[in-house]
């Protein structure tokens, strides 16, 4: 149980450094869940966890002052507490929004009470002309921010353990199985929301290729990127002849007018 404590421990600190990582997403649910699956001895189930949190957590984005659940402590803990107790995905999915949004109460906290009176004492150094503290303040808040939902990841899942097996007892069957039903659904609207954001006529070909690659001739991933793949050098190809053919044109026709002149 130790070990199991401090795993979380070292996975939720890393996750929450993403940012300083150069945004490496490492804290995003598949990643986490394949961490914890390692850290719990089972990797499969955890990157199955971690993979249908990171769909269900597709869509959800930051917009203008708009801060979404958080995808950190929710894809950790949830993914933690099903494999601590011998859940599986639709256990996980059932807890992780209620999770995550307890990450973003915390978040709001942060944001709303500690971040402004951190500001402001960072403005009355940047006042007094001491530039180097006023930088400072900016780097804690930083790491407490990281610290916090390092520790509220951590205690969450030392408290929790034994808690969510008694929460999951009392859940009645039905509700079990409208999430399992929820676990089908989730990753198509993530999807659905990614794609309202990147669809455009030049990738719908792909996007309708893929689709038929999957829902009719049942090819797996490997073998659908395989003929997209395939697809794009048959376009780069055309492409390139098009594009030496235009210049091959464009000379000939400037050679003929300098002859005509």
């Amino acid at each position: 149980m130790a070990l199991q404590i401090l795993g979380v421990f070292v996975i939720a600190l890393i996750a929450n450094m993403q940012d300083f990582l150069g945004s490496s997403f490492i804290g995003r649910p598949i990643v986490t869940g394949c961490l914890i699956g390692l850290v719990f001895g089972n990797v499969t189930e955890g990157l199955k966890m971690g993979a249908t949190l990171e769909l269900a957590f597709l869509g959800l984005m930051g917009v203008g002052a708009t801060v979404p659940p958080d995808e950190i402590i929710g894809g950790i803990l949830a993914t933690a507490l099903a494999l601590k107790n011998g859940y599986g995905v639709s256990v996980a999915l059932t807890l992780v929004i209620p999770i995550a949004t307890l990450g973003l109460l915390v978040k709001n906290l942060l944001y709303v009470v500690v971040f402004p009176a951190m500001a402001h004492k960072a403005d009355k150094y940047a006042d007094e002309g001491k530039i180097m503290q006023a930088g400072n303040v900016h780097l804690w808040a930083s790491g407490t921010r990281i610290l916090l939902m390092t520790l509220v990841t951590t205690i969450s899942f030392a408290l929790g353990s034994n808690l969510v097996s008694s929460f999951v007892k009392i859940i009645p069957q039905a509700l079990i199985d409208g999430i399992t039903i929820t676990t089908e659904i989730l990753p198509a609207v993530g999807f659905a929301m990614l794609l309202n954001m990147s669809f455009s006529k030049k990738v719908a070909p792909f996007f309708f290729l893929g689709f038929v690659c999957a829902a009719y001739l049942k090819l797996d991933m490997v073998a659908a990127s395989i003929i997209g793949a395939i697809a794009a050098g048959i376009m780069y190809i055309i492409l390139t002849e098009i594009r030496q053919n235009q210049s091959t044109s464009n000379v000939s026709s400037t050679e003929v007018e300098e002859d005509d002149f």
